[in-house]
């Protein structure tokens, strides 16, 4: 029987592997736990994953602008303009042509905001007070001033695009939006928290700064119109008593001709001459005044001599006089002053300029630790299946030769 040749079966028995690997199920999860342990062990030696957070700045609603139009009742200073319009979605300027000069509206307030957020300054305020970057990374203060003006200048700030929808491949961004990648998120909403409430106040001040120029110009602009009426009111007067000076005396030269030639009454002359239309009157309008008689002359002089009541007689005297009372008696920069103080801008805690919300950050994390850790159990599993295979292979070997 020694000499028979064994036969050698090549063929693999499916059910046989299963049962294997199914009998073996323990080392190849325990295979796969151990892979995945590895991998987490070695993610908590790196630092923290980075994200790509996305705030969008929204203009303030109708609801909230309705409370700044108590200012525009006597239209010195309209800190909301009404207008039927939608805030301005794109990135061009309003048409200064069609605004009011004193007056606001959201799409302003946005605007404000957004420029000084481009100062960067209080991004830079915020990166330094919540520690986005350490300063034991960087040899000297320098340094680390340059990486902290680097670090804000990579916070983007895009404008709206694509609002009509006319670029098919472009993305639709309704909103102003805020981008930043970073790897803390906790931080990186203290940041926003900070920057949105100093660049707020910032947008306040300047409104305050705004009215408390355009109200100190219009007080000036008034104060010097009254002095320029006042002065014209003096020079009524003064032109008053210069023209009446220059009439006493030519009406008393008038009058010492008059009683020279002994003239007393009006004897200018009337000339009569027939033509054949018929009678006509030729009165020479080159007469002397003398003619009129001294009579008449000097009653003149006595009447205009006698005057008390000097403003009567000045040309365009009352209608200067009415001007000036008018601008006295203005109340519009008093009452002005007054609504202005009843908007939010006069106070902090009610003012908004734009709405962010910034627990709606959208954060995508740029990490591939769930793949990573997918691919230790997947490969780990791998590994177990071939471990108990070739264990199994290995003692079916081992027991086939020592039968023989």
């Amino acid at each position: 029987m020694d000499g028979v040749p064994q036969q050698v079966n090549d063929e693999i028995d499916l059910m046989e592997l299963f049962q294997t690997v199914w009998d073996g199920k323990w080392k190849i999860v325990g295979i796969a736990f151990l892979s995945l342990l590895s991998v987490v062990g070695f993610q908590f030696t790196q630092p923290p994953p980075s994200f790509v957070a996305t705030t969008e700045i929204k203009p303030i609603n109708s609801v909230e602008a309705e409370r700044y139009t108590a200012s525009n009742a006597v239209g010195f200073f309209e800190v909301m303009a009404t207008s039927n319009e939608k805030p301005n979605a794109s990135n061009e300027k309003p048409n200064a042509s069609n605004e009011k000069p004193n007056a606001l509206n959201t799409s302003v307030l946005l605007d404000l905001y957004i420029e000084i957020l481009d100062e960067r300054k209080f991004f830079e305020d915020a990166i330094r007070k919540f520690g986005l970057l350490d300063r034991r990374d960087f040899e000297d203060d320098r340094d680390f001033n340059d990486a902290i003006i680097e670090l804000a200048a990579s916070i983007e700030i895009l404008p709206p695009s694509n609002v009509d929808g006319k670029d098919k491949k472009a993305d639709i961004r309704r909103y102003w939006e805020l981008v930043f990648e970073f790897n803390d998120d906790k931080k990186w909403k203290d940041v926003l928290s900070f920057v949105t409430n100093v660049a707020n106040d910032a947008v306040r001040q300047t409104l305050i700064t705004k009215f408390d120029t355009s109200l100190l110009v219009a007080k000036q602009k008034m104060t010097f119109e009254i002095e320029d009426l006042s002065l014209q009111i003096e020079n009524a007067l003064s032109d008053y008593d210069r023209k009446t000076s220059d009439r006493l005396e030519f009406l008393k030269e008038q009058a010492a001709i008059a009683r020279k030639l002994g003239v007393a009454k009006n004897t200018i002359e009337a000339q009569t001459f027939s033509a054949q239309n018929g009678m006509f009157a030729n009165v020479k309008t080159d007469t002397p005044f003398y003619l009129r008689g001294y009579d008449a002359i000097e009653k003149e002089i006595e009447l205009i001599e006698s005057r008390k009541n000097k403003e009567a007689f000045a040309n365009g005297l009352l209608e200067l006089e009415q001007k000036k009372r008018a601008l006295e008696q203005d109340k519009t920069l008093e009452r002005a002053e007054s609504l202005f103080a009843l908007t939010p801008i006069t106070s902090p805690k009610d003012f908004s300029a734009v709405s962010v919300s910034i627990e709606a950050t959208d954060f995508e994390y740029k990490s591939k630790r769930s793949l990573m850790m997918a691919l230790a159990l997947v490969v780990g599993g791998m590994i177990g299946v071939m471990y108990v295979l070739i264990s199994n292979a290995v003692r079916n070997r081992r027991q086939l030769q020592q039968s023989i």
